[in-house]
């Protein structure tokens, strides 16, 4: 491909050879050969300068900030490059992945050995994979593709151009909108995990600080799930995921949002727009997640809490109360970033602290003694 090709697709300023050819895009640019595109991903001279030194690609795509270092441009100097000028090299990426992507399996038409019950309604030039079942009154959109054992309940509607791989089970009622990609394994629509016993149990007893407990069985009676699930347009789910119904209204992922590989959506939960919901996050039943809301791996949040428009949970910290709009958090508990940073400062003084303090008594016990 040539630089002037990249440079179409991008809309970047060229300065050097168009008709110069990259082979493919290195992953990294300190390993780039020379006749790969290197992307430096940092603005900040001071960041790019190893990067920059250290790579022998001819071609590299470089921020604005970064083109107009005059520290960039003297280490450049004389070193024959060509570069590809933009505002966000990480985002340029979009448009030049895709043509040195190898071509990857998807279903073309219906496979014979599909089945697609009498009521279900198929676009004529949606795909369906080998052993895929279809269940009745469901609806699969236009340009839709469902891969290899892929199972659909009852009444499901999948929207246009959206993608179901291998092994996604996808329960009755389910609502998905158009262009939604779900990874392999992911199951939408189970039941919630809701259990009720008769008399308050040793758990809720517990909880009100009554330690009188009950000591024999306490049988948990299953609360069915009556709700089912809404996921909006442009959602992607990763593998193993799974989204549980709700148990009387919907479950609901908003429009935009990703989420990661092995997380946990419980019923009732609400996600809203444009979140990120990174791997192994669990959100408990009856959560509301804002819009824009980022939760970083191994994170959750507990029954009922709400988490405001465009926070962040940190990893592996636990949300058990509501947190504000805009607000950072990190720990379990979670609190707020900066008191977290103050907290783990102090603690780190603590060794410190203790070998002074020893000191001063043995000293103090000495001039008793004395």
């Amino acid at each position: 491909m040539k630089l002037s090709q990249i440079q179409n697709l991008t809309k970047a300023k060229l300065e050097g050879d168009g008709d110069f050819e990259i082979s493919s895009i290195a992953a990294l640019p300190q390993d780039a050969k020379q006749d790969q595109l290197a992307v430096v991903f940092q603005s900040k001279f001071a960041k790019a300068q190893k990067v920059v030194t250290t790579t022998e690609a001819k071609a590299l795509i470089v921020s604005e900030e970064l083109a107009n270092d005059k520290n960039f441009r003297a280490l450049i100097d004389n070193r024959d490059l060509n570069l590809l000028i933009v505002a966000r090299p990480k985002f340029a990426l979009k448009f030049i992945v895709p043509f040195f992507a190898r071509e990857r399996f998807a279903p073309n038409g219906v496979h014979a050995s599909a089945f697609v019950e009498e009521s279900a309604k198929i676009s004529d030039d949606a795909c369906l994979g080998a052993f895929v079942y279809i269940g009745p009154e469901s609806q699969i959109g236009a340009r839709s593709k469902i891969h290899p054992r892929v199972t659909i309940g009852r009444n499901v509607l999948i929207g246009e151009d959206c993608e179901i791989k291998s092994g996604v089970v996808i329960e009755d009622y389910v609502k998905i909108g158009n262009r939604v990609i779900i990874q392999p394994n992911a199951v939408i629509g189970a039941d919630g995990y809701s259990y009720i016993t008769e008399e308050a149990s040793n758990l809720e007893k517990l909880q009100k600080g009554d330690f009188n407990f009950l000591m024999d069985r306490q049988i948990q009676h299953k609360l069915f799930s009556i709700g089912s699930v809404e996921i909006h347009d442009d959602v992607e789910i990763g593998s193993g995921t799974c989204i549980d119904r709700g148990n009387i209204a919907n479950t609901i992922i908003g429009a935009g949002s990703k989420i990661d590989n092995l997380c946990q959506i419980a019923h009732n939960v609400k996600i809203g727009k444009d979140c990120l919901i990174v791997a192994k996050v669990g959100i408990a039943g009856s959560a509301i997640i804002g819009d824009r809301v980022t939760m970083a791996g191994c994170s959750g949040c507990g029954d009922g809490v709400e988490i405001g428009n465009d926070a962040v949970v940190g990893a592996f910290s636990a949300a058990n109360s509501d947190v504000d709009p805009f607000m950072p958090v990190l720990g379990a508990p979670a609190i707020a970033y900066g008191e977290f940073m103050k907290r783990q400062r102090a603690i780190a003084r603590l060794p410190r602290q203790q070998e002074e303090f020893r000191k001063l008594k043995s000293q103090f016990e000495s001039q008793n003694k004395a």
